[in-house]
């Protein structure tokens, strides 16, 4: 029998979530800083205006490696949720198609290089990911670090899809 800790989550489906849907959505400060953005930090999986604990690392990770990204809320709006387990928690991220690529791979770096996620890890993320025709795809996975490059190269795929 398995344990519930040993238990893997890999969803893939359509999203009705977008940039554009944001942004309209967005209080108009809100909306004004999203505009322009690549990749947009959403509130974490299951919370509507919390943030996982480490956000603005990651969101100073993307920018400084030429990835432009933004937290969807302002400095006041921003709170982080502090869980304390040995599990990575990343959150959601929607990206723009033509910065999958690049994006996947500074993810990566992020996650061996700069929090030196070991092969036991677990990790906790959702992507959604904008194809070219400007429909979106969820792809969402809570499991183990040695199977996320399955879900990376998913995430890849998707930049070739109309």
């Amino acid at each position: 029998m398995k344990n519930l800790n040993d238990l893997e989550k890999f969803d893939i489906k359509e999203s009705t979530v977008t940039f554009e849907s944001l942004i309209a959505d967005a209080p108009p400060e809100t909306s004004s800083i999203l505009k322009g953005k690549n990749v947009i930090i959403l509130p974490s999986h299951g919370y509507e205006d919390v943030y996982y604990t480490g956000t603005l690392d990651t969101l100073d990770y993307l920018n400084e490696n030429n990835i432009t990204a933004e937290v969807y809320a302002t400095d006041d709006e921003y709170k982080e949720l502090g869980l304390h387990a040995a599990d990575i928690w990343l959150g959601t991220f929607i990206i723009k198609n033509f910065v999958i690529p690049i994006f996947c791979s500074v993810v990566s770096a992020y996650i061996y290089d700069k929090i030196k996620a070991k092969k036991n890890d677990k990790i906790s993320l959702k992507f959604i990911v904008e194809k070219k025709d400007g429909k979106t795809v969820s792809i969402e996975y809570n499991g183990k670090i040695e199977k996320f490059s399955e879900v990376l190269n998913v995430v890849k795929g998707l930049s070739n899809e109309d």
